[in-house]
């Protein structure tokens, strides 16, 4: 009796291992294409922080008088801080944008004229799920930046 009841186990213990095994495979696989998706969302926000970032460098760099940067960085530029929605849409509110532009100004004077330095960084005020998990246990102030760069211009008197 009891030899025969092992036997008719035997399949129905293979057939648990195997959804266990199937089970894993696809949590794993899941797991792969959340960070796909997140991966391609990231890609995305950086290729349009880095337009933003670049819209903002080609009109400093179009820019003649200082009076015109002076009036570009205090209307346009909100004093050193734009604010974008989730859907790259300027925002007013700081607390529902989703992304930040900080532009800081930095001048020199020289004989003939000064110089203006321009850093330009973009942020995202969330940290992207699964891929910055590492740094924020490291560092709970973590703000995952998209761009960040400097530039100058030169204005003759």
């Amino acid at each position: 009796m009891g030899g025969g009841n092992s036997k008719s186990m035997l399949p129905l213990v293979e057939i648990l291992v195997s959804i266990g095994i199937f089970a894993i495979a696809v949590v794993l696989s899941l797991q792969l294409f959340l960070l796909a998706k997140f991966l391609g969302n990231k890609t995305s926000d950086t290729a349009k922080a880095i337009f933003e970032a670049q819209g903002v460098a080609e009109n400093i760099k179009a820019m003649r008088t200082e009076a015109e940067i002076e009036d570009y960085f205090s209307g346009e530029l909100g004093g050193g801080a734009v604010y974008y929605d989730g859907k790259w849409e300027k925002t007013e509110n700081a607390e529902e944008a989703a992304y930040n532009l900080k532009i800081t100004k930095e001048k020199s004077g020289y004989g003939s004229g000064g110089l203006y330095r321009f850093k330009i960084e973009i942020c995202k005020t969330e940290p992207y799920p699964f891929i910055d998990d590492k740094k924020l246990e490291k560092d709970m102030d973590y703000i995952p930046g998209l761009v960040s760069f400097e530039t100058g211009k030169f204005i003759l008197k």
